[in-house]
């Protein structure tokens, strides 16, 4: 038997709504147990970037198809905001998405509870005390070294070594033959396209590469994805920015350069991220910290402090400063919420000598430079370089005294071929050595190399005496950098075997 309710609404004409049908509660159930809206619920980390937005709408698309998590509707909630570039393009999408607000959902309705791109708690926010009312928890991160606090909370708790999380949710669709949207599909490129740079970092893939591949397949808008992967810098970041960059404060240690800095602004300002890397690319530091006074609606503050890296700042790793404050990201690019129960000048004092200690003793020269070496005397032909260098396929050779091992120039292939033109074989080297040779000390610093390799291809290394002792070629640079796994560069015309010794070509030094 159905009870009737009616709604009677006056105004200054009046009229009444016909009656409405509400079912009679069932016998035994409460008010609340009627009211309740089982779903289950895919968090994405506090100041969502792309790649957590990306990873989470993957799954709940994943869910979504998947029993038994197809029972109920899967929702996305952002706990605490959103980058601002992530915030446009919410403005446009957010209708083709399932993204709910946090105050929408009772944490006592969830099911499952899936988690992004993140395997510690601290980056959930206040969504944290969903755990415990979950009846299952799955946890699905890229951040290798993030000291996972979830695992032993997690009923299903995945981390691999990709570049973005949203590629391995991408791969589970792609493998249950889920096909996305164009929408969904170009989120899902501007995810994969944040946490890799463009697959431009070194954490990225070969996995990271194919996902994006199938999802240009699957109709995703390159325009769009050209549109909302440019981050937009607003009035106010324009001005913070401004702020910052004449109180940047770089020291070198050896060798790294350490930049810090202390944002103040009289109110909020969100992509504090995007500062720090253009205060990274408007600056020659290897390494940025930036420690921001941040206050909330509620007036609430603390310091946001934010790290980014470059390449060349091989041995840090930005992760481990961060989870120092309870926070954590990637190698090159980390961030960590403090509480603001110091000042923002400690706290950079204190992650500039976490940094610090990171970096190991500056490298130079007689660490790298390659010992095992040919040579001519300088008392050789023409016709002798052109078979030293043929020989050992190499397109330069250095020239020495035969009894001292003094260098006293260098001979390149078109010095070689220049005289052999001229049908001057048969003349002596010294005739046609280069004599004016940039040369470098064995306790040169690797920087000091580096731009002395912007005009040359090759730096003999000499001794106080200008005797010979090795020689330093861009592919050991590249080599000592650790740009590349395998071990001899293609191209190269050194050789990084073992071994100290400096062959007199058709003689022994």
């Amino acid at each position: 038997m159905r009870a009737r309710l009616a709604i009677v609404v006056c105004g200054a004409s009046g009229w009444v709504v016909p009656w409405r049908p509400v079912t009679r509660l069932p016998r035994g159930a409460t008010i609340e147990e009627s009211l309740a809206e089982p779903c289950n619920v895919v968090l994405t980390t506090t100041n969502a970037d792309f790649d957590s937005l990306a990873a989470a709408c993957a799954l709940a698309e994943l869910w979504s198809q998947r029993e038994p998590f197809s029972a109920v509707p899967t929702h996305v909630v952002l706990p605490r905001g959103a980058l601002p570039s992530v915030a446009r393009f919410l403005a446009y999408h957010k209708h083709v998405l399932p993204v709910r607000g946090f105050k929408t959902i009772d944490g006592d309705d969830v099911r499952a509870l899936g988690v992004v791109d993140a395997s510690n708690a601290a980056r959930l926010g206040r969504a944290t005390r969903w755990i415990d009312k979950a009846e299952s928890v799955h946890v699905f991160d890229h951040h290798i070294e993030s000291g996972g606090g979830l695992s032993s909370l997690a009923n299903e708790y995945v981390v691999e070594a990709v570049g973005s999380t949203t590629t391995m949710m991408v791969e589970k669709l792609r493998d249950e033959g889920v096909v996305p949207g164009p929408a969904r599909a170009t989120l899902y490129v501007l995810g994969i396209r944040a946490d890799t740079g463009g697959l431009a970092y070194e954490s990225t893939t070969l996995r990271d590469a194919e996902a994006l591949c199938w999802l240009l397949k699957c109709g995703a808008s390159q325009s769009a994805v050209a549109e909302f992967s440019l981050d937009r810098v607003g009035v106010a970041q324009r001005e913070a920015l401004a702020a910052a960059l004449p109180e940047v404060r770089a020291e070198a240690y050896r060798g790294i350069e350490i930049a810090t800095v202390a944002v103040r602004t009289e109110r909020y300002v969100s992509g504090l991220a995007q500062i720090a890397e253009e205060l990274l690319a408007l600056t020659a530091a290897d390494v940025l910290l930036l420690a921001a006074v941040v206050q909330d609606e509620k007036k609430r503050t603390w310091i946001d402090l934010i790290g980014r890296a470059r390449p060349r700042a091989v041995d840090v790793d930005l992760r481990n400063v961060m989870k120092h404050f309870g926070g954590g990201g990637h190698a090159r690019a980390a961030a960590a919420p403090v509480a603001n129960s110091r000042s923002a000048d400690a706290v950079l004092e204190e992650a500039r000598a976490l940094v610090q200690a990171q970096i190991p003793g500056e490298v130079r020269a007689a660490r790298f430079m390659t010992r095992n070496l040919v040579v001519v005397p300088s008392n050789s032909t023409i016709a002798d370089a052109r078979r030293a260098l043929a020989e050992n396929d190499l397109k330069s050779i250095p020239v020495v005294d035969a009894d001292t091992r003094r260098l006293r120039g260098l001979l390149k292939l078109c010095d070689v071929v220049k005289a052999e033109k001229h049908r001057k074989a048969h003349e002596g080297v010294r005739g046609w050595m280069r004599t004016l040779v940039p040369t470098i000390s064995p306790r040169a610093t690797l920087a000091q190399i580096e731009a002395m390799l912007q005009s040359t291809g090759r730096l003999p290394v000499v001794d106080d005496d200008h005797t010979l002792l090795g020689i330093i070629t861009r592919t050991d640079v590249l080599r000592i950098r650790n740009f590349y796994d395998h071990g001899v560069i293609e191209g190269g015309d050194s050789d990084p075997s073992d071994g100290d010794d400096i062959r007199l070509f058709n003689g022994q030094l």
